[in-house]
C-alpha cells in the first residue's frame, strides 16, 4: 500500500498545529512527555525540511512549489520549538508562535481540501 507524500506532509502539518500551539485549553503539548514531544518534533521537522528542500526547491516556479516552501518553513520552525526546551526558545519566536500556528493550519486546510477533491 502506498500513501502519497502530500498526505503524509498534510498529516504532519496537522500534528504540528496540535502540538505547537499555546492557545488556552488546547495545548496538548503541556501534558505530553518530553521524549514524545521530541519524536514528534523530529518527525514533523523532517517532513518540513522535505517540503522545503525536496519538493519546494524542485518546483520553485510553480504554485505548489511556493506552497511547499511556505508550509515547510513554518512547519520546520514550529517543529524546532517542540524539540527545544521552552527556556531555550528566543522570546521573538514565542511572540510569533500564534501567527505561525494559524498560518500552518491554513496551509494544512488548503492541502487537505485539495487532496480530498482530487
Amino acid at each position: 500500500m502506498f500513501i502519497p507524500m502530500g498526505t503524509i506532509v498534510t498529516v504532519c502539518m496537522l500534528i504540528t498545529v496540535v502540538f505547537a500551539n499555546r492557545f488556552p485549553g488546547f495545548g496538548l503539548n503541556r501534558v505530553t512527555p518530553a521524549p514524545v514531544l521530541r519524536v514528534i518534533g523530529i518527525v514533523t521537522g523532517a517532513a518540513g525540511l522535505w517540503n522545503i528542500l525536496w519538493y519546494g526547491l524542485q518546483h520553485i516556479g510553480e504554485f505548489w512549489g511556493h506552497m511547499a516552501l511556505g508550509s515547510g518553513v513554518v512547519m520546520t520552525l514550529l517543529s524546532a520549538m517542540l524539540v527545544l526546551s521552552q527556556d531555550k526558545i528566543p522570546p521573538v519566536l514565542n511572540i510569533i508562535r500564534p501567527f505561525a500556528v494559524l498560518a500552518l493550519a491554513g496551509f494544512a486546510i488548503y492541502y487537505g481540501l485539495t487532496i480530498y477533491n482530487l
